[in-house]
């Protein structure tokens, strides 16, 4: 039966009904208590429009530029992790939707189709690249020169993932690399056959960004053992200075909350900033 879709809350609805639970609980879930997760949707229901009337609309539009990019309407698709497990090949039809639609789409780098993937699916569509400053440094410098051979046209580098937050969602539904295929994470699976159909269709089922990328790390397993040292607690802005030297693109600070780390943004080179919380999901 054709679903008719008129909002997000829809697609919130069919996507619940859609993907196996422990792939949706990893995008619909905050960290520890999920307070800020929570207090996210609160703020934003309390910012309103100002509403007048009797002006000529005529000529109305929404169209802007983003970082010297022309832009449907000034907002960019966030980085999600994982988009390739929501949705077969996710993260390349995501990319596809962003570029018909005229913004940009910014690719995790734990996402499932690797930026080459994404590249290659949308014809060499320039769009943007999300980082995590990792401890490997050489991995990470890879990364950089992968995203400008890709013609990536932005570098978004997050900066609130020196330690992770618990998810518990996460934690009880087995969410890990590989993932726990319990007995009733099976039965939910073969519960959703549409999900299933598409997974089998495609060859991109694993951290297409890192794994083959990294020296060892060549399948589920050893990612696990290298993905738990990678969190860097000793990042700082010396590091974005060291990523400014390495990029010569435009370049994105993400994870901002406080006037002073602005200040230190602006004077580390970086052409904009994002003002986020991580969606409720890190510190």
């Amino acid at each position: 039966m054709k679903r008719t879709i008129t909002c997000v809350e829809d697609l919130r609805a069919l996507a619940e009904k859609r993907v196996p639970r422990m792939f949706y609980d990893y995008v619909d879930v905050g960290s520890w208590t999920e307070s800020t997760y929570r207090a996210n949707t609160a703020d934003f229901q309390r910012i309103l429009l100002r509403q007048r009337v009797a002006r000529d609309l005529s000529r109305r539009s929404v169209a802007s530029t983003m970082v010297g990019q022309d832009v449907a309407m000034p907002v960019a698709i966030a980085p999600t992790g994982l988009t390739g497990m929501q949705h077969a090949d996710g993260e390349i039809l995501a990319a596809r939707a962003a570029k018909a639609f005229g913004v940009p789409f910014t690719l995790s780098t734990v996402s499932i189709c690797s930026i080459e993937d994404v590249a290659e699916g949308t014809d060499g569509h320039p769009f943007w690249f999300q980082l995590y400053v990792m401890r490997d440094r050489k991995f990470v410098q890879r990364l950089i020169e992968r995203a400008a051979a890709a013609g990536c046209s932005a570098l978004v580098v997050t900066l609130d993932l020196q330690i992770s937050g618990q998810r518990h969602k996460d934690l009880k539904n087995g969410l890990s690399a590989p993932p726990r295929l319990t007995l009733l994470n099976l039965l939910n699976m073969a519960g959703k056959p549409r999900w299933c159909l598409g997974m089998l269709g495609t060859r991109r089922h694993t951290f297409g960004n890192i794994i083959g990328h990294v020296d060892g790390v060549d399948n589920m397993t050893s990612l696990a053992e290298w993905s738990s040292q990678q969190y860097d607690p000793a990042l700082s802005w010396e590091d974005i200075a060291w990523i400014r030297r390495l990029w010569k693109g435009k370049l994105i600070l993400k994870g901002i909350q406080d006037v002073e780390d602005a200040r230190l943004a602006v004077a580390s080179g970086a052409d904009a900033l994002i003002v986020s919380n991580h969606g409720g999901r890190q510190l």
